[in-house]
């Protein structure tokens, strides 16, 4: 099976990638990035592993979450990889990135078989469009641009492992660190596995 481990977004943060990525694939006919995957960052891209090794990962990213406070995240604005690829940008959050860092190398450290990927933990963002072609993206380059630098102020308060199936990932396991001005943090809060709940 295929996974990865991302931060799932919510509030105004969530509503907004929504009804962008809704509107951009409905304007532009691109890959409806919103029925395939819930709003997210991604921090573990994806990598393929069995029962027993998605169990490690969950055991792994919940002693790593323990006693730790979640970062503070700042969207602002969008940013492009190449021409494929159009995100909500994240920027001034230096605490976030790196807690995914740590993230990433627990992962790669305590996992002999998890491999690192290029440039992972390196540019936290909320991809809105994908899979462009060079038109798609002058496009909707332009349309985003006219928009300013929408702003959003969230926290990376959880760690959700997401698993492919068919053409969709669904929640697997999601664990909710602390907020940041939560004096009774000492513990990270954990929910139960999910076959179906796919968060729209």
């Amino acid at each position: 099976m295929k996974y990865l481990v991302a931060h799932l977004l919510s509030g105004d943060a969530k509503r907004f990638h929504l009804e962008l990525s809704r509107e951009l694939s409905d304007r532009y006919r691109t890959l409806p990035l919103y029925e395939r995957i819930p709003p997210h960052v991604t921090v573990k891209p994806p990598f393929e592993t069995d029962e027993n090794g998605i169990a490690e990962v969950e055991r792994i990213l919940r002693a790593f979450a323990v006693g730790k406070r979640a970062p503070r995240l700042h969207f602002s604005g969008f940013g492009r990889f190449g021409f494929r690829t159009v995100f909500m940008d994240i920027n001034k959050s230096e605490d976030a990135i790196s807690f995914a860092r740590r993230t990433i190398q627990t992962l790669n450290t305590n996992l002999s078989w998890m491999s690192p990927m290029p440039l992972e933990g390196n540019k936290l963002h909320a991809s809105v469009a994908r899979f462009l072609t060079r038109r798609q993206y002058r496009r909707i380059w332009r349309h985003v641009k006219g928009m300013g630098k929408p702003s959003f102020e969230s926290t990376l308060d959880n760690l959700t492992i997401l698993k492919k199936t068919g053409k969709a990932w669904e929640v697997h396991a999601t664990i909710y660190l602390r907020s940041f001005d939560d004096a009774s943090f000492a513990l990270p809060i954990f929910t139960e596995h999910t076959e179906s709940s796919l968060v729209s």
